[in-house]
């Protein structure tokens, strides 16, 4: 690859994710919803779904993620599919393999049978462009849900 396209390509993908993070500003600053996200792919995604042994094409436009359904049973399992990787675990929200779980975990996307269909393996045939974005998502929901002000019972922010 020449220097000058090289250069070109790494301009594009810093414009992209500046943009992409002065989203995430925007909407914290707006105070927006962040326990859902929809992903929409600049090209339909296909991946393999594998479900009772039948493997299956999957192609999707868009995929949508839902960290607000995810529970203290969902992260232990996360972690404990990491830990089975040989990884450890210093800060969840910094590590590609949890991100990655969560939002194989959080994808709203289901058979019929209401059985996942998206796993950890078709998340990482993603384009890297797209599967950034959607691990920098699940990353920004851990870290602002743990920015918000606790709430005491009254409703009011805590002054502690």
């Amino acid at each position: 690859m020449s220097e000058n396209k090289f250069s070109t390509e790494s301009t594009q993908a810093e414009a992209q994710g500046a943009a992409a993070a002065e989203e995430l500003e925007r909407e914290a600053k707006a105070g927006n919803d962040i326990t859902t996200y929809t992903h929409h792919f600049s090209n339909p995604f296909t991946f393999h779904s594998i479900t009772e042994d039948v493997i299956k094409d999957t192609t999707v436009d868009a995929l949508t993620f839902n960290w607000g359904t995810l529970t203290g049973a969902d992260y232990l399992a996360i972690e404990d599919e990491v830990l089975m990787h040989g990884k450890t675990l210093v800060v969840p929200a910094f590590t590609g393999l949890f991100l990655c779980g969560m939002a194989v975990r959080a994808c709203t996307l289901r058979n019929e049978d209401g059985i996942r269909t998206l796993d950890a393996r078709a998340l990482k045939s993603m384009p890297i462009r797209d599967f950034q974005t959607i691990i920098e998502r699940a990353r920004s929901f851990l870290q602002r849900a743990g920015s918000r002000p606790a709430r005491t019972a009254g409703g009011s922010a805590s002054s502690t």
